[in-house]
């Protein structure tokens, strides 16, 4: 291999393992300003008067880049049904042991005063009490909830299994279709236990309200090895340069 190869190549793959590291740090960059834009509206939210809703006009006009996580409250009454969406507790109470960190979320149809439903998301149910889980709870109801759009399915999801109450992904059309109920895309979660006994399941209050936000951590970590790259590449070169030269002198 000739001298120019030599010099240039080690270049070319300094250049584009740089581009990779820049192009790294910059989309945590923009993840970190999409995950703080986020938190900020889950903090507002939180902190804005509880909406009430009542009909199903109300929850039509509901939308999810203004409503998502904001708290509401609901009057009705549960529908026999239940589902299991597999997931884990968000907020385990104090002296939970860890067999009891696996489980589901109950999900169930809640009836407003003109008929129409909502899903409403009862809390977590470890895996060991499933099948020892009572029916939603009768008569009239007033819930408090956060509500929530549910996520598309991934990749990685496995396929639900209604015929065992499952579901791996929150999807108020298809678990609507399960129960021969139609749904609004809103979930509600429970937002609290409602006085009920500590040791009582579901656990509802598992809303996820504190986002993890380590894309600063994450930035510097893919600029810092560009700029150890750079430093790296750039003695190599200069080592190479003038290894170069000497060899020219020494040929002349």
């Amino acid at each position: 291999m000739s001298a120019t190869p030599r010099f240039f190549l080690p270049a070319i793959l300094t250049l584009v393992m740089l581009v990779t590291l820049l192009g790294l740090g910059t989309w945590q960059v923009q993840r970190l300003a999409w995950k703080l834009g986020q938190i900020d509206k889950i903090t507002a939210r939180q902190n804005s008067p509880v909406q009430g809703l009542t009909n199903a006009q109300d929850i039509a006009a509901l939308r999810e880049p203004m409503q998502h996580y904001q708290k509401a409250q609901l009057r009705g009454t549960f529908g026999p049904q239940q589902v299991f969406w597999y997931t884990q507790i968000h907020n385990p109470p104090a002296g939970l042991s860890p067999q009891y960190r696996r489980g589901f979320h109950v999900l169930s149809p809640f009836y407003l005063a003109d008929g129409s439903a909502i899903m409403i998301d009862r809390g977590f149910v470890p895996a060991a009490l499933k099948d020892t889980l009572p029916k939603p709870p009768e008569g009239r109801q007033t819930l408090n909830v956060v509500l929530r759009w549910p996520d598309q399915r991934g990749v990685f999801d496995a396929e639900d299994s209604p015929a065992d109450q499952l579901f791996y992904v929150r999807d108020p059309q298809a678990i609507g279709q399960y129960w021969g109920v139609t749904l609004p895309p809103v979930i509600g979660e429970l937002a609290q236990d409602d006085g009920r006994e500590a040791t009582a399941w579901p656990r509802g209050g598992q809303t996820r309200l504190v986002l993890n936000n380590r894309h600063l951590q994450y930035a510097v970590t893919w600029y810092g090895l560009a700029v150890v790259l750079v430093f790296i590449s750039g003695l190599w070169h200069i080592r190479a340069w003038k290894a170069r030269k000497s060899q020219e002198i020494e040929t002349k």
